[in-house]
């Protein structure tokens, strides 16, 4: 029976944790003590000399010690390290995303499209990339199954932390400016030059971006103007990837033997964010202090600040020469623009701008009158069963209105059924029916008493 490498009193069930934390948990692959010790009497009770040499050990030292003496024995099963029949549904179970996994990530970027509608846009940008290969990170962190991946704790959700970004980009502008990759609006020249502890240091484009670190014990060092704020991707399908890399000459590079074409492949899993998910890089700037330190750099060209359009010529490089995360050597990582996900965000940044405007516009309104203004504006008047449940929910057990919101129901109702209002009761043709149906009536009727 495979379980989890938890305390018993945390249970068995965890389907509702996040990938991070089942992961965390090293997959539901582990078997238990009564799974060793089942294994270790069944093969004591077998016709070999290594099996009677194991049922002596257990019969003279223990179980504790006959498990330590199959550990290496090659001919012993190795339930007790890794369940393998196991592995695969477990990785199954790992990839998903609940529905509270999706929760948290919308929640993560909506809440730092909601601090970056707080700044000024001279001072943050947003890039949207999407990748086109497998994205992995946090390959280098300690897990029992070799392969470690980053999660953002402690929502337990795939990230790519800003450091990572900002060391990515780093590295495309000292290739841009090496002059090596064509024209380029970066390049090696210092732009300023400040007192950093006893001396004055030359600073270029990239040292005030993105810092300067002396080699060595020097003591110069400066603090760049940009932040780079972590990456939450949207994942697409919502459920991770596993990928497997299969080291084909282990025997050579970690035992020591001479090198052959007859070594044993070692397949290892490890996780990927799938291709086609969506990444929204944030970037923030110290505008005040660039101001003071390098104003040229927020001069505008083409309707956006110099640093901006500096940053952005990295990112191209990045997204077409360097890719995201780990193993981009090999292809993992690579990105491209998503203009879509642009698009996107500016329609929802435009259409939050015209909410705030329509909200203080409503402010010098009554109550009442805003409460319609806005039911008006939001189109949820467009279908006339609609308005007319709007409309009598608004003008139930009201004694009076404004003067305002009654000219926006005059002009609404007018506008829906002309004449109503000066003669609810019209009658047509010649057998005297009804011209309005009852229930515009019953309004009409009833905003003339309000009147």
């Amino acid at each position: 029976m495979s379980r989890a490498a938890v305390p018993r009193y945390l249970g068995d069930d965890f389907s509702a944790a996040s990938p991070g934390l089942r992961f965390g948990m090293y997959l539901n692959i582990w078997t238990s003590r009564e799974d060793q010790e089942k294994e270790i009497r069944d093969w004591a009770g077998r016709r070999s000399r290594e099996a009677r040499e194991l049922a002596g050990i257990l019969e003279t030292q223990g179980m504790d010690a006959a498990i330590a003496y199959a550990r290496d024995r090659r001919n012993f099963p190795r339930l007790w390290e890794k369940n393998d029949f196991a592995a695969r549904d477990a990785w199954k179970n790992i990839c998903r995303l609940s529905d509270n996994d999706k929760a948290a990530v919308e929640g993560l970027r909506k809440r730092q499209n909601a601090l970056l509608a707080g700044k000024d846009d001279a001072g943050c940008m947003t890039l949207f990339g999407r990748s086109t290969a497998p994205f992995v990170t946090g390959m280098g962190n300690e897990h029992p199954l070799e392969n470690g991946f980053s999660f953002l704790w402690p929502y337990g959700v795939p990230y790519l932390p800003g450091s990572g970004v900002k060391g990515v980009l780093r590295q495309a502008v000292r290739e841009l400016a090496s002059g090596q990759w064509g024209e380029s609006e970066w390049n090696d020249k210092p732009i300023v030059t400040l007192k950093v502890g006893k001396k004055q240091v030359s600073l270029t484009a990239m040292d005030l971006l993105f810092g300067l670190e002396s080699e060595g014990h020097g003591k110069e060092h400066f603090r760049g103007v940009l932040t780079f704020w972590d990456v939450i991707p949207e994942i697409k399908g919502d459920k991770l990837m596993v990928e497997i890399m299969t080291p084909h000459q282990t025997h050579y590079y970690q035992k020591g033997q001479p090198p052959h074409d007859s070594g044993m492949p070692t397949p290892i899993q490890f996780l990927t964010v799938p291709p086609g998910s969506s990444f929204h890089f944030h970037v923030t700037c110290d505008t005040l202090r660039l101001q003071r330190i390098a104003p040229d750099l927020l001069t505008e060209a083409d309707g956006a600040p110099r640093w901006k359009a500096l940053l952005t010529e990295a990112f191209q490089h990045a997204f077409d020469w360097l890719g995201f995360g780990a193993k981009t050597a090999v292809g993992y990582g690579a990105m491209e623009t998503d203009e879509d996900a642009r698009l996107k965000q500016e329609q929802a940044r435009q259409e939050a701008r015209e909410q705030a405007e329509l909200e203080e516009s409503l402010k010098e309104l009554p109550g009442d009158a805003a409460e319609l203004e806005r039911a008006r504006l939001s189109g949820a008047w467009k279908e006339t069963n609609d308005f007319l449940q709007s409309v009598e929910a608004f003008l139930e057990d009201r004694d009076r209105v404004s003067p305002e919101a009654l000219d926006i129901l005059k002009e609404a109702v007018g506008q829906r059924w002309p004449g109503i209002l000066d003669d609810p009761e019209a009658t047509t043709g010649k057998k005297k029916k009804p011209k309005y149906k009852p229930r515009p009536k019953k309004i009409a009727l009833r905003i003339r008493e309000l009147v």
